[in-house]
């Protein structure tokens, strides 16, 4: 998807929805990755020392900064499937 926008917007091509689904796509996939390591280490992976309690909370900062989620859903909703204003 990265690459996808990256090739739209070297044509000069509005790349907003696909910029904004990059995003979303990336903020869920680490989610997914931090919860992996979290199941793999079990409680260990709550202790300061093996940083995957750190590297939880940085990956769920990806999906509420520089934009939430849900706003990304609504902008995908309203700008490519011409739903109306949800917010």
């Amino acid at each position: 998807m990265v690459h996808h926008a990256a090739q739209a917007y070297d044509a000069g091509g509005n790349t907003g929805a696909e910029a904004n689904m990059a995003k979303m796509l990336a903020s869920e996939a680490s989610w997914a990755a931090g919860n992996a390591a979290l199941d793999t280490h079990g409680g260990f992976g709550f202790a300061a020392e093996y940083d995957i309690e750190r590297k939880l909370r940085e990956t769920r900062l990806y999906q509420v900064a520089p934009i939430n989620n849900n706003l990304v859903l609504a902008f995908v909703a309203e700008k490519c499937l011409g739903l109306p204003k949800s917010y």
